[in-house]
């Protein structure tokens, strides 16, 4: 009976396939990983739980699209390449992204089970909703769905 290895086993593996293949990027991309969630087990004492590690990987993939963000933008398309590829490597530790309409069924089931009604009650509701969807949607997406449907409601 084999059990089943937990994501940041299946990074630390992965790192150390990329550095006997010689696969600098995939290699410097996990380390990164892998040191953020070695910094957040230090802060916490302890070791993290799988969510937490889904949320390290997810933070990292976030700042990656800021940055693929900032160097289109700035006309750096060296960097941006870089960036793209950095991504496409994160994205595999991830679980797989809900589609719009799973993530609008969720966030309407949360809406109507706590009863949210207006605008002012998005604080609750994204806090209702964000640990269901942690690593599986982006927040932004979640956070316009959530807005829209409660700004509607009062309709």
């Amino acid at each position: 009976m084999s059990k089943q290895l937990s994501l940041e086993e299946i990074i630390f593996n992965d790192m150390k396939k990329a550095l006997k293949g010689s696969e600098k990027l995939k290699l410097s991309t996990l380390r990164l990983i892998r040191a953020a969630i070695k910094n957040a087990e230090i802060s916490k004492k302890d070791k993290l739980t799988e969510d937490e590690v889904i949320g390290i990987v997810a933070n990292n993939l976030k700042k990656l699209e800021e940055s693929l963000d900032i160097f289109t933008k700035g006309q750096r398309p060296e960097l941006a390449d870089k960036t793209k590829k950095e991504i496409e490597i994160v994205k595999k530790y991830l679980p797989e992204q809900l589609s719009e309409e799973e993530v609008e069924k969720i966030v309407k089931e949360t809406i109507i089970k706590f009863g949210f009604k207006s605008l002012q009650d998005i604080g609750p509701a994204m806090k209702e909703i964000i640990p269901q969807l942690k690593g599986k949607a982006d927040g932004k997406i979640v956070n316009k769905m959530v807005r829209d449907l409660l700004d509607n409601s009062k309709n």
